[in-house]
């Protein structure tokens, strides 16, 4: 028998409790990522956790058996087939980029973390995707970008309709300064 085809029946209050706030925590998630951090030393582990908490980001660690049940009750079938392992999750509701970018960028340093997938948006990301999503520039980089090529042509048009009036404040200037050094 399978696995995945063995019941799986709450024994505990506990594990009923446990299985209840992991549902809750990815139910509607933006972004969740699973990695395995196996080896990490304790300052390792707390530097990351400390970079996810900047972002916004959770960071859990939950029995594979219990995060499976939690990721089909809430229709996150890619996320129940990476549980498998030491694995640990990191989640945001707010902001689809942010455990990629943290994580991405955390791995270029620490061989020990491997991102083994997510679900971005309700949509399975293999690693090679969570990669290519940290690449990509934040939604403010992005807005930021957008702004400053909208303002631009305005930009450009005030200095064409500011030349010849500052032109002709230089000119005066020049007039005065020469009248200013004759006298």
């Amino acid at each position: 028998m399978r696995k995945e085809e063995v019941s799986f029946r709450m024994p505990t209050k506990e594990k009923e409790l446990e299985l209840s706030k992991f549902r809750d925590t990815i139910k509607g998630a933006k972004s969740v990522v699973v990695s395995h951090a196996s080896g990490m030393s304790v300052s390792q582990v707390t530097e990351l956790r400390k970079q996810l908490r900047e972002a916004g980001v959770t960071h859990t660690v939950v029995k594979n058996t219990l995060g499976r049940i939690a990721a089909r009750e809430v229709d996150m079938e890619g996320l129940a087939r990476l549980l498998d392992g030491p694995t640990v999750i990191s989640i945001s509701k707010t902001d689809s980029i942010a455990p990629a970018k943290v994580l991405a960028n955390f791995a270029k340093t620490n061989d020990k973390l491997v991102i083994l997938g997510g679900v971005i948006d309700g949509k399975d990301a293999s690693a090679k995707d969570i990669l290519e999503i940290a690449s990509l520039p934040s939604r403010e980089e992005l807005l930021a970008k957008m702004l400053g090529s909208l303002n631009s042509p305005i930009t450009g048009f005030l200095r064409v309709l500011n030349g010849p009036a500052a032109g002709f404040v230089r000119a005066l200037n020049a007039i005065a300064e020469k009248k200013a050094a004759a006298a």
